[in-house]
């Protein structure tokens, strides 16, 4: 189990800032940059601490420094242009049941504080 802080689920939306005393983190589900999360199981959330077994994610997700799970972050870096194959899949595959192109949005893959 997870220990938490004070945990606040991000439901249905992208954030567009996090608050100075939070971090920003999501889980493992494969996703686009520019994803809501709620799409395909993808969840995130900010929390008043850091989790543990959680590092710097470099996916570029909402345009913000974030974090995942350490394997999930292995995964990607492992091979960045098959996981984001996966996902052009996925937003092709989906697009008429999410109603939305998710492969369109302000936000692209790496995130340059973290490095791609």
């Amino acid at each position: 189990m997870i220990q938490t802080g004070h945990m606040h689920e991000i439901n249905g939306y992208r954030p567009s800032r996090v608050p100075k005393d939070r971090v920003l983190m999501h889980n493992f589900v494969i996703h686009g940059p520019n994803w809501r999360t709620g799409i395909n199981g993808f969840r995130a959330w900010t929390d008043s601490k850091l989790h543990e077994g959680f590092v710097p994610c470099p996916c570029g997700w909402a345009g913000l420094p974030h974090f995942s799970y350490k394997e999930h972050v292995q995964r990607y870096r492992d091979d960045p242009k098959g996981y984001q194959l996966r996902v052009k899949y996925q937003e092709l595959a989906h697009a008429k049941v999410w109603l939305e192109d998710l492969s369109k949005g302000p936000y692209k893959w790496g995130d340059p504080q973290f490095g791609a």
